[in-house]
């Protein structure tokens, strides 16, 4: 066995199988001793502990501690990837998500965080982007059809079927927050306001104030339902069809948001920001769903 420590917790790792949670802990902190208590590779183990006995409530702050305490090296892709599975294990596929977003194609753990994300993909109400995502990590590894693979993942999408979504209007100094999607190959840009849809057995009233949490990390001060109404809508050839609740919400979090500054959405590549209420109503830019202006306070 290595003195290192490095090579005694490798050791501990490869014992672990079988040992009950007392001699576990007991062994891990005889070795965790020579560190200070905010070592962030001190504070990976513990988490990693946590996380190996089924304690992801405990294991999260401690990777979260990890990472900002400056984990580097492999263990910080480690970190990442067990923080996102703890955060996905309970209930949390968006944080998942933005925890995952920009772990390079050219980190040795680059497949495993694919596998992770189409996951939190999964749970988060995105099969066919799960699918697409798993099978285009997958295709360089095949023996043959590595082709077909990649060109059939780049074709999947979403089932048609009737969504119910809810979306909430931030209004502060006569502008409206909306998120931002850039323009691609198949449409211009637009704005949509932010929401998502509701689950099974959540009410609308509590959909979109976990929406703003898990999106945007927000607290919503209230949410008074104004509308409800249908969103159809044709994307990429296929059609969309949407049930919309549309809530007028106060948020003292996003309030202090300047505008002119943008805030990242948790699970996408996208941001929220203020647009002056005068210019959308003057259809300045396409504003999704469609109406959604006519319920501005």
């Amino acid at each position: 066995m290595s003195d290192t420590w490095e090579g005694r917790i490798g050791a501990f790792w490869r014992d672990a199988e079988g040992q009950d949670a007392a001699r576990l802990w007991t062994r891990l902190e005889a070795i965790l001793v020579e560190r200070a208590a905010t070592d962030p590779d001190a504070l990976f183990e513990r988490a990693s502990l946590h996380d190996y006995l089924g304690e992801e409530d405990r294991a999260i702050p401690l990777y979260r501690e990890a990472l900002g305490g400056g984990l580097a090296g492999g263990a910080r892709t480690e970190a990442r990837i067990q923080l996102a599975s703890s955060l996905r294990n309970v209930g949390e596929p968006s944080a998942a998500l933005s925890v995952l977003r920009d772990i390079g194609a050219d980190d040795p753990l680059a497949d495993a965080a694919a596998a992770f994300r189409s996951l939190a993909l999964y749970d988060d109400g995105k099969p066919a982007e799960a699918l697409r995502l798993a099978l285009r990590a997958l295709a360089p590894h095949l023996p043959a059809y590595t082709r077909a693979v990649e060109a059939y993942a780049g074709e999947l999408r979403q089932a048609e079927r009737v969504r119910s979504i809810v979306v909430g209007l931030l209004v502060h100094d006569g502008h409206v927050l909306a998120e931002e999607y850039p323009p691609t190959a198949h449409h211009a840009g637009f704005l949509r306001m932010p929401g998502g849809g509701i689950e099974i057995g959540e009410r609308a009233a509590e959909a979109i104030r976990r929406e703003f949490a898990e999106e945007l990390g927000a607290t919503l001060d209230s949410a008074t339902l104004r509308a409800v109404t249908e969103n159809i809508f044709d994307a990429h050839g296929r059609r969309g069809h949407e049930i919309v609740h549309v809530f007028e919400v106060a948020s003292r979090d996003l309030e202090r948001l300047p505008i002119g500054d943008r805030l990242p959405v948790q699970d996408s590549d996208t941001f929220v920001a203020w647009h002056s209420v005068a210019d959308l109503r003057r259809g300045n830019q396409p504003v999704y769903p469609d109406g959604v202006l006519d319920f501005l306070p």
